[in-house]
C-alpha cells in the first residue's frame, strides 16, 4: 500500500525543510521569518489558493515559535549586543529592530536586559564607535591648525549624531582627553 501526498502536503514538507535550513543558519524575528517563507512559497510555484498559502505560513510560523526556533526577545537581545559592541545608540537600536518588525516593548525590555549593570551604556557605545572609527581621542594624526581641527570635529559630531547619539552624549565623549580614561569607561570602571 503506497501513500501519496497531495500538492499541499508536498509544499508544506518542502517549506518546512526550507524553514529548518534557514533557521539553522540565522537568528531571525517572526516578521523576517514570515517574509522569507512568503518569498520561498512563491518560488515553489504551488497551485494553491492565497488563503491556503497564508494558512500554511501561519501554521509553520506557530510551529517554529512553539519549538522555540523563533523568539523575538532572544533575537532582539542578540542584535542589541552586536549593535552595542559596534557602537550603536539606543535610537539606532530602535530604528534597526523596528525595521525587523520587533515591537517597541520587546526592544525596551531587551535593552534593559542587555544594558543591565551598565548605567552609562550609551557612553560606552559612543566610545566604542569613536575607537572603531579612530576619531576623537583615538585620532592618529596631529592637527596642524585650528581650522582643520574645527572641520574635523564637525565631521566627528555628524558621525556620532547619525549613529543616533544625543548632543549631550556626543559632547561628553569629545570632552574626554585621555585614552586611559576612555578605556576605563569602556571597562565600565568609571
Amino acid at each position: 500500500m503506497k501513500f501519496h501526498m497531495n500538492e499541499e502536503e508536498k509544499v508544506i514538507k518542502k517549506l518546512r525543510k526550507s524553514a529548518m535550513s534557514y533557521l539553522a543558519r540565522y537568528e531571525v524575528s517572526v516578521h523576517q521569518f514570515e517574509k522569507t517563507m512568503k518569498r520561498k512559497l512563491s518560488n515553489l510555484k504551488a497551485n494553491l489558493e492565497d488563503l491556503d498559502k497564508i494558512k500554511i505560513i501561519r501554521n509553520l510560523k506557530n510551529e517554529m515559535i512553539l519549538a522555540k526556533f523563533i523568539d523575538d526577545k532572544r533575537f532582539a537581545e542578540t542584535k542589541i549586543r552586536s549593535i552595542r559592541r559596534q557602537g550603536g545608540s539606543e535610537r539606532f537600536i530602535y530604528a534597526k529592530l523596528n525595521e525587523k518588525g520587533i515591537s517597541n516593548d520587546i526592544i525596551k525590555c531587551a535593552i534593559n536586559t542587555v544594558d543591565e549593570g551598565h548605567e552609562n551604556a550609551e557612553m560606552i557605545a559612543a566610545i566604542n564607535f569613536i575607537k572603531k572609527k579612530n576619531i576623537g581621542i583615538y585620532y592618529k594624526k596631529n592637527l596642524e591648525n585650528k581650522i582643520d581641527e574645527f572641520e574635523l570635529k564637525n565631521k566627528w559630531y555628524g558621525a556620532l549624531s547619525r549613529r543616533g547619539f544625543s548632543l549631550d552624549t556626543v559632547k561628553k565623549v569629545f570632552e574626554i582627553n585621555d585614552i586611559e580614561k576612555a578605556n576605563l569607561i569602556l571597562e565600565d570602571n568609571l
